[in-house]
């Protein structure tokens, strides 16, 4: 069966540039006189198609009003998770939001608008769609609407709302602090670090969950410890599912672990924590009691313990 390559003419390459620059050349061979009526036609033509585009076609995303997005894929990674990509507009349609920051989410729920914050965990440079990942709660209203979602219907979004753009190079060394779901912004910082060349920031992901099952996008994360040197993760499992084969730390996060595992608090180090609310005040207070500043929950961007 022959390739299809439809799509190819939806690029500028195939879909401007190779057209006009066969337009042009043919005008030159034929008579090149009409080579300057001809690029005016062309000028004219494209800024009436950028200017109607940018006043008739839908922005991809906007601070303060939700837009609707439809559902084209969903992929189970555990057994109360999954993955759901949303499409944009245009096939060429990139989420450009600052890395660290998330999207608004307002869903109706027996009359009652909810809204949840989730950070997009696809790559901004993806094309014509943007991913999600969801953790089902068993007293989750809206992780519970999720998980009966099909392909074609459309949920809401805005944004990008958030209190920290990161930046390469921002500090020296980022200790991470996660708790189930709260991996979200984490991969997404990890994601902007691995692939920019230029930022030497030194990475370490404290992970914490029930059992191993819970560990979500361990397999990625995994890579990524093994293709980039400044990157380290350290998996911590409440309820290992078989204690005598698993070789990360087992319980809670303590002050002890901690003490262990976090680098001494300076001006260039910096900590990341997300993830339940009590989970985020313990993590706080510990970090305190080791020498770090004072942190708060609704942080700024230059704290140096910093609460997504």
């Amino acid at each position: 069966m022959a390739e299809d390559k439809s799509h190819l003419a939806k690029t500028a390459l195939h879909g401007v540039y190779i057209p006009v620059a066969l337009i042009l050349g043919g005008i030159t061979i034929l008579n090149w006189d009409y080579l300057p009526h001809t690029i005016a036609i062309l000028v004219v033509f494209f800024s009436s198609h950028l200017l109607y585009a940018k006043f008739t076609g839908k922005k991809i995303l906007t601070v303060n009003e939700f837009q609707k997005y439809e559902l084209i894929d969903k992929t189970v990674v555990s057994k109360n998770s999954a993955i759901y990509r949303f499409k944009l507009f245009r096939e060429n349609d990139t989420l450009q939001i600052p890395v660290g920051q998330h999207l608004a989410c307002r869903i109706q729920i027996e009359g009652v608008d909810e809204i949840r914050y989730y950070t997009p965990i696809s790559n901004q440079y993806d094309e014509g769609f943007f991913d999600i990942l969801v953790k089902s709660y068993k007293d989750g209203r809206v992780s519970k609407y999720f998980a009966t979602l099909y392909t074609g219907q459309k949920v809401e979004f805005r944004g990008p709302v958030g209190r920290i753009s990161y930046t390469p190079n921002m500090a020296k060394e980022i200790t991470m602090i996660a708790g189930g779901s709260g991996i979200t912004p984490m991969l997404q910082v990890i994601g902007a670090i691995v692939t920019t060349p230029e930022d030497l920031t030194k990475v370490r992901l404290i992970y914490a969950n029930e059992t191993e099952n819970d560990i979500l996008l361990k397999e990625e994360l995994d890579e990524f410890s093994e293709k980039y040197p400044n990157f380290k993760v350290d998996y911590v499992l409440n309820k290992p599912e078989r204690p005598k084969l698993w070789n990360g730390y087992t319980g809670y996060i303590t002050k002890e672990l901690l003490s262990e595992l976090l680098p001494k608090p300076t001006d260039d180090n910096k900590v990341f924590i997300c993830g339940p609310m009590p989970m985020k005040k313990l993590m706080l207070q510990y970090c305190e009691e080791l020498g770090y500043e004072k942190g708060v929950l609704s942080s700024k961007q230059d704290d140096q313990l910093f609460c997504f």
